[in-house]
């Protein structure tokens, strides 16, 4: 019995060591993949343990770790500000025993914790001295404002911000000059600013503005910038100095008929043809019908000689215009590798003339994906001439808009007749 209680304590004292004597990068590796909480907790294996936590890299504050320090208290009147009252001072608590800089700092904010009352300002003037190199903020209850402190982080190489309100940079800020993404959604821009804050970004690659708002006008002027995502409603948008960039999203909702959304100037396209090497390209939202109302297929063909993937999204096959500028722009991108487009079902969809170029071959497209087919003859006259262009074609993917079993099956059987360029295209349905 002696025996078999000494083994034991000999084993478990083993084991201890075992953990405790992790090489520190292990130790580094498990505290980032566990919860924030539980990651505190293990610094009572050690001295070493509670070294590497104390000077750890990610912190991450997010729904999970909510969650958690909520418990199952039940919902009252104010029990979202108690949860947060609680949070922000066991994140206080953490932030400011940490030692050395910090690679990462990740805090949201979710949706029940109304009236809030965070001490950002306090973080942000911490984190500044720390010299932290990744923020994520996001906010999903009422805009709050920012604090200025997020300029005085000037070590960052990326920050994204979710539904807040951003007033311009104090009158010393130096611009962060190692900044290379910003991803910026649901922000109240205050003062026009944003053109301020671009230019003192001289290394951003990555650019994303969705839903925000007091963008009067957006003037891409980024000669670093690589990637580029809009979503939302702009009043103005042109391109200037976008030599790198290779990817670019825009998904834009402006009204057609409100004569104030009418702003983006024919150039911007052409320039994205002209100025840069293109490699993926999205218009989405009503960006395509607005383009098309703006008389850009007088501009066709243009070239986007680079472009491997074309994804054209919320097409209204309805109006002939924005049905002639699909063809223009297939017809602009001679070594596409892949189209994804998508179109919104429409009534009596009217049969369009347009003269296609039958010598015109797209030697370079191997995969189709068009979802929202409803059976029209626009959209099968479209996909008709997909195939026919297609010559080396591999896959055809296409998913039915809202129909029944038997008008998808009508639908399924008008596509598998039609003629194809390319003898490996097959034609799949996806549920």
């Amino acid at each position: 019995m002696a025996s078999s209680k000494i083994s034991r304590h000999l084993t478990d004292e083993s084991n201890q060591d075992l953990i405790s004597n992790l090489p520190s990068i292990a130790i580094e590796k498990i505290l980032k993949r566990l919860p924030i909480r539980m990651a505190a907790r293990m610094s009572v294996l050690s001295t070493k343990w509670k070294d590497i936590w104390l000077s750890h890299r990610h912190l991450v504050f997010n729904a999970t770790f909510w969650e958690d320090v909520r418990g199952g208290n039940i919902m009252q009147s104010n029990y979202g500000a108690l949860v947060a009252e609680k949070v922000s001072r066991i994140v206080s608590n953490i932030l400011f025993h940490h030692n050395g800089p910090l690679h990462k700092f990740y805090f949201c904010i979710p949706w029940y914790a109304k009236g809030a009352c965070i001490n950002l300002s306090q973080w942000l003037s911490f984190l500044s001295r720390i010299c932290v190199k990744k923020i994520v903020l996001s906010h999903w209850h009422d805009r709050i404002t920012i604090p200025s402190y997020i300029f005085v982080c000037k070590e960052l190489v990326k920050l994204r911000l979710g539904h807040f309100v951003l007033n311009p940079p104090p009158r010393d800020f130096k611009g962060f000059a190692n900044l290379w993404s910003l991803e910026l959604v649901d922000i109240q821009f205050k003062y026009d600013m944003f053109g301020t804050l671009i230019a003192s970004c001289p290394r951003l690659k990555v650019l994303r503005l969705e839903d925000c708002t007091g963008l009067d006008h957006v003037i891409i002027d980024v000669p670093s910038l690589e990637s580029l995502i809009i979503k939302g409603v702009l009043c103005y948008l042109s391109f200037k100095n976008i030599v790198r960039l290779n990817n670019i999203s825009l998904c834009l909702d402006n009204k057609i008929e409100n004569p104030e959304g009418k702003v983006v100037a024919l150039d911007s396209i052409t320039d994205l043809a002209t100025s840069c090497e293109l490699q993926y390209l999205q218009f989405g939202g009503r960006f395509c019908e607005f383009l098309a109302a703006g008389g850009v297929e007088k501009s066709f063909p243009l070239v986007f000689n680079h472009l491997h993937k074309l994804c054209l999204t919320k097409l209204n096959f309805g109006h002939t215009d924005v049905y002639r500028f699909v063809f223009g722009m297939i017809q602009s991108c001679p070594h596409v590798k892949d189209l994804e487009i998508s179109v919104e079902s429409t009534i009596d969809v009217p049969k369009h003339k347009i003269d296609w170029n039958d010598n015109y071959k797209l030697s370079h497209l191997t995969r189709v994906k068009f979802t929202g087919v409803t059976g029209s003859s626009a959209e099968l006259k479209f996909i008709e001439y997909v195939l026919a262009i297609s010559v080396e074609l591999e896959i055809f993917l296409f998913r039915c808009g809202h129909l029944d079993a038997t008008s998808e099956l009508k639908v399924s059987r008008n596509l598998l007749r039609l003629r194809r360029a390319s003898t490996k295209a097959q034609l799949v349905c996806l549920e």
